[in-house]
């Protein structure tokens, strides 16, 4: 059995050991959430171009194509399997982030990642709870994006980083239940967490994606997977952009390849940061994990000694 670190850099060093040492079963299991939506995506935008370019020919004058609502159906139709695809990643992918934190039990006795079936489960028979959970996050989020809450939205997600471990661990507590709980576990505990928070995210989100972006700029993928979509950049009013440009300090300019590789490398930095979502649940599972079992020592001392002056 691993035996949990109490530092914050003992945390984050497990996590990340953790993760790299199962990455292969890591990998396996956020395929389909996180390729499937980069593929849905592709669909949706593939059949729309498709079917835009198509229109034209396909119209015909005083017939049913005249119709606005008609061609607004059909291209609802076309594009309806994109759709399905990407919804299903999409909730495959915000199942993850509780599905995760079952894997890590079995992943601190056994040291293995297995039965993906049966840690996704554990979050999906609550699937109500779940989207509601979700849902309070969400307009949370919305009214943090107000500059007025920005101060009180950047504490409150300290606060509440661990919801989704209390979920999981937790299956007695309401979805509000587990914002409650999460706030009561970071109480005493705010700076060592945002120290944990920065840690996990710069790795994540800034060192990760970079590192992988410039191998594939040093090994010319980038340019070869940009070649697709130079053509359709290209269709862009870019002369007239880069006229607006001249006029700006910067006098940057724009070229076709130069947006083409931006949206690569934009999706490919989105690709590793969902890639290294498990990372991130196991930071915070083994956090929680190590700041509950300090809450219930606490809780027995006080116990105790209320017993004791009875």
């Amino acid at each position: 059995m691993t035996k949990i670190k109490d530092s914050v850099w003992g945390i984050f060093t497990q996590s990340v050991k953790l993760y790299f040492t199962n990455f292969g079963s890591f990998l396996k299991y956020m395929s389909f959430p996180v390729f499937g939506q980069i593929l849905g995506i592709i669909l949706i935008l593939s059949a729309s171009y498709f079917y835009a370019a198509a229109l034209p020919n396909i119209i015909i004058q005083g017939g049913i194509f005249d119709n606005f609502l008609l061609i607004f159906l059909i291209l609802l139709l076309v594009t309806l399997p994109g759709f399905i695809i990407f919804i299903k990643a999409f909730w495959d992918y915000l199942v993850a982030f509780g599905a995760v934190n079952s894997m890590v039990d079995n992943l601190l006795k056994s040291g293995r990642v297995y039965d993906f079936h049966a840690h996704t489960e554990v979050i999906t028979r609550r699937s109500g709870s779940f989207a509601l959970l979700w849902l309070l996050l969400a307009v949370m989020g919305l009214i943090g994006g107000n500059p007025l809450f920005w101060v009180i939205s950047g504490i409150l997600f300290v606060y509440f980083i661990l919801v989704f471990q209390v979920f999981t661990f937790e299956p007695d507590k309401s979805p509000w239940g587990c914002f409650v709980k999460s706030a009561q576990i970071i109480k005493g505990n705010f700076a060592r967490t945002l120290g944990l928070i920065i840690l996990v995210g710069v790795l994540s989100y800034k060192i990760l994606p970079d590192i992988v972006e410039f191998i594939f700029d040093f090994l010319n993928i980038l340019t070869f997977l940009s070649i697709p979509l130079d053509g359709w950049a290209q269709q862009l009013p870019i002369d007239e952009i880069n006229k607006l440009l001249l006029q700006t300090p910067m006098a940057y300019q724009l070229t076709s390849l130069l947006i083409a590789k931006f949206i690569v490398s934009f999706f490919l930095s989105y690709i590793v940061t969902c890639l290294t979502l498990p990372m991130r649940s196991i930071c915070w599972a083994l956090w929680y994990k190590n700041l509950n079992k300090g809450e219930k020592k606490l809780d027995k001392r006080i116990l105790e000694r209320a017993e004791a002056k009875d």
